[in-house]
């Protein structure tokens, strides 16, 4: 095999398949009417199955601190965008002075407990995503030409779709997907890429906290605080992608390209997130390998003549859908 593809999730789009982040927040908002049961006969009723009521409230937690705009736009690089000074003002009725009238032995582990609960979403992503690319139907016909994309070419897959398999016939011993494949009950990996955010003092005391009707002689050392901080440190943590592992993971992929003297990038947002997978490409595909990448719009574009400079392609073309078909 002397061709590589490397697919984005703008080549599901293509295909006309409802992948965009903001498809992904109409599945959470959507829900079916369950039928009421009355006498034998079926009557409309309002309720929400659990399901539908899972990811309504999955929906409410992550939008809660997280901007929509962002959200619902570059997900992933959102996750990273958590306020965590918010979340603290919202739970800070929590933490009481120690002289309070109200003070309980509970209040030693409130604030803490109730920021641990706005942030339990982060470990529901996988688990909605995964719902939600299992919903998409995949079977969708190809749009660029059998001579382009066929068995005798190799894949690195970013989307979680099967499209692939089902769309070009592609041999499942082709493709590596590099994030998991959600119909074929893999573990899906996506989140931020910023380790900053959860090292030793990513997180700054809550130095507003007087502001908010909390008072306490030293911010800095109340324990309360301490732990706070390190809870909202484990969610940055648990929404990281570790690129560097998932490579390491893959090391026998990326040492089997030496022959590759193509690489064809079709639909990648070409994000900083994902930034060493391709410098690892570089490493092993043929010293002549010559890249095609595509792009939709003029920020793709801008986007793409970036990516260029970052990995320093001396060999490269900047194409469009229609350049391939």
């Amino acid at each position: 095999m002397n061709r590589l593809f490397i697919i984005g999730n703008g080549f599901d789009i293509a295909h006309g398949m409802p992948t965009k982040y903001s498809d992904f927040m109409e599945y959470l908002l959507s829900y079916e009417k369950k039928p009421l049961l009355i006498k034998g006969n079926f009557a409309s009723h309002n309720s929400i199955s659990p399901h539908d009521q899972a990811k309504r409230r999955f929906y409410d937690a992550i939008s809660k601190y997280i901007p929509e705009q962002d959200l619902w736009c570059s997900f992933e690089e959102s996750l990273g965008y958590l306020d965590y000074e918010q979340i603290q003002t919202a739970n800070s009725c929590y933490f009481l002075d120690y002289g309070d009238d109200n003070w309980h032995d509970s209040a030693n582990h409130d604030f803490q407990y109730m920021i641990g609960e706005d942030l339990s979403f982060a470990s529901e992503i996988p688990h909605h995503f995964f719902e939600w690319i299992k919903s998409i139907n995949t079977s969708v016909l190809p749009i660029v030409s059998s001579s382009v994309i066929n068995k005798n070419c190799l894949f690195m897959n970013f989307n979680y779709t099967d499209m692939l398999e089902k769309a070009y016939a592609i041999p499942t011993t082709n493709i590596l997907y590099i994030h998991g494949n959600a119909l074929r009950g893999d573990n899906l990996i996506l989140g931020h890429h910023d380790d900053a955010l959860f090292l030793e003092k990513a997180i700054p005391a809550f130095t507003s906290a007087e502001e908010h009707g909390i008072y306490i002689e030293s911010i800095v050392e109340d324990f309360r605080l301490q732990e706070a901080r390190e809870i909202i440190k484990g969610y940055f943590k648990k929404t990281y992608k570790d690129t560097d592992s998932i490579i390491k993971h893959n090391q026998l992929f990326f040492n089997s390209l030496s022959t590759i003297n193509e690489v064809l990038v079709l639909g990648h947002s070409l994000s900083a997130i994902d930034i060493g997978y391709f410098i690892e490409i570089t490493k092993y595909v043929s010293p002549i390998c010559i890249w095609y990448i595509s792009y939709f719009t003029q920020d793709d574009l801008c986007k793409a003549n970036y990516f260029v400079k970052t990995l320093g392609l001396q060999n490269y073309q900047l194409i469009t859908f229609a350049d391939i078909k």
